[in-house]
């Protein structure tokens, strides 16, 4: 059970919070600042009621006290007093609410509720925060290849300004890392970073999701919904694969990057917004726009700074410093007792061309560390088979003059129709066998021009 505080020097005080709050919470009662603090000394609590008028130390001086110790920790103020400015000085000082005596037992156990909530969902959101930088450590992305470093440096030196940046690469390079650095490397890192899929929402539903919509705008849309515009506020905002985006919405990002200003779908009020733009993209926009896909002009607006992140394939000295950064956090998740690489088994990754790039890599490890993880080493024999023959069981030796390009699509051809041969045709289980997702799979047979019903038979 949660744990609530009452410090209050009057009796009656204390029997009556006692009385309203046992049966939900485990109460614990203080009757002043000295003895509340032995108790916090001994044990944590999730609420602390604190009387504003008591002898010695008074509420207002304890609650100085208590946000310097115990921050976290909320803090409503009671009181009998009428006048205002106790209030003031609470809420100035950090309380997060005030009542006052008499009180409404509905009105307390409202407030209460909601304090504890809140504080459990920071404290929630702060352990997410600590686990996705441990494992995506942003502030420190890793690699030491030139270019690389390159597209990194290019992504800090854009920060501090309020420049379109486009993130150009495969999927798999962390494109939205990037722009994660970008954003907490500017002036806006306190603000929030708010993500649009663009390859995962509908022209239908485009236009709701980042705009908004009023109550009313069509069937079911009975309240008001924020936007990712309204979201992000005057922080960042990701277009993640903005080359899926349909020419409709093109159109209506073009203006808001234009006049910085938006309408809810239904609604007659212009917004204006501050919020700061990064896109992303496994396509090369100027060959989309050559094609008639892509807007020239939003293109233009989007490409202010550009920065492509490489393939992991053109970064092998990387290899091994994100593999070893895998194996740790995937050691530490699931307590294993691996603690290193075979000598040949991390040659036999470097060798690897790493068709699904730094995620592909992220999830063999994974992979390996659920398999073997009483195991002290990851060896050659727990790789998955294609390591073993070097291309997937496949004889691949690039002609003469062909094109790094061109080898590399050729090599993913006969992979992809390999698992797709192997699972009958089915991209899920296609998808799974080559550690990537099914929409990077589907990406990746459109690109190809492979369909799946070739192999459903």
């Amino acid at each position: 059970m949660k744990r609530v505080l009452v410090v209050d020097d009057e009796v009656g005080t204390r029997q009556s919070l006692h009385a309203i709050f046992s049966g939900t919470y485990d109460v614990s009662m203080a009757d002043g600042a000295e003895s509340a603090g032995q108790t916090l000394a001994k044990e944590p609590v999730d609420l602390i009621l604190l009387d504003v008028s008591m002898p010695g130390k008074d509420g207002l001086s304890f609650l100085k006290d208590l946000q310097g110790l115990y921050p976290d920790v909320p803090v409503v103020m009671i009181s009998a007093l009428t006048s205002v400015r106790p209030v003031v000085e609470a809420m100035r000082e950090g309380a997060y609410d005030f009542v006052t005596k008499p009180f409404d037992i509905q009105d307390i156990m409202r407030i209460a509720k909601r304090a504890i909530e809140n504080t459990t969902l920071s404290r929630k959101v702060e352990t997410l925060q600590t686990d996705v930088y441990r494992e995506f450590p942003v502030k420190n992305i890793i690699g030491t290849s030139p270019s690389f470093m390159t597209a990194l440096d290019d992504v800090r030196k854009a920060a501090d300004t309020d420049s379109t940046v486009l993130i150009r690469g495969e999927s798999g390079t962390g494109k939205e890392l990037a722009a994660r650095l970008l954003h907490l490397s500017s002036t806006r890192k306190d603000e929030p970073f708010v993500a649009v899929h663009c390859a995962s929402l509908s022209e239908t539903l485009m236009e709701s999701e980042l705009f908004g919509h009023e109550k009313g705008a069509f069937t079911n849309a009975d309240k008001r919904k924020p936007g990712r515009f309204d979201l992000a506020g005057s922080g960042t905002l990701f277009f993640d694969e903005v080359s899926e985006m349909s020419m409709t919405t093109q159109v209506k990002l073009l203006r808001v990057l234009q006049e910085r200003e938006f309408m809810r779908v239904g609604g007659t009020r212009v917004i204006r917004t501050n919020a700061r733009i990064v896109a992303a993209s496994a396509k090369d926009l100027r060959d989309e726009v050559k094609k008639g896909d892509f807007r020239d002009d939003l293109y233009y607006r989007l490409s202010v700074v550009p920065a492509y992140l490489p393939p992991l394939r053109e970064r092998h000295g990387d290899i091994p410093l994100l593999a070893s950064h895998f194996l740790e956090f995937f050691r530490r998740s699931m307590d294993a007792d691996i603690d290193g690489f075979d000598e040949d088994a991390l040659a036999m990754l470097c060798r690897y061309p790493w068709p699904g790039n730094v995620r592909e890599l992220r999830n063999i490890i994974e992979r390996m560390v659920v398999l073997h993880r009483r195991d002290h080493h990851i060896m050659p024999e727990h790789l998955p088979e294609e390591f073993h023959s070097g291309d997937g069981g496949m004889t691949f030796v690039s002609p003469e003059g062909m094109t790094l390009e061109d080898a590399v699509n050729t090599y993913e051809r006969k992979i992809i129709e390999k698992a797709l041969k192997e699972t009958k045709g089915v991209q899920t289980r296609a998808a799974d066998q080559l550690g990537t997702t099914r929409r990077i799979l589907r990406y990746r047979m459109e690109k190809l021009d492979i369909e799946s019903s070739a192999f459903s038979s």
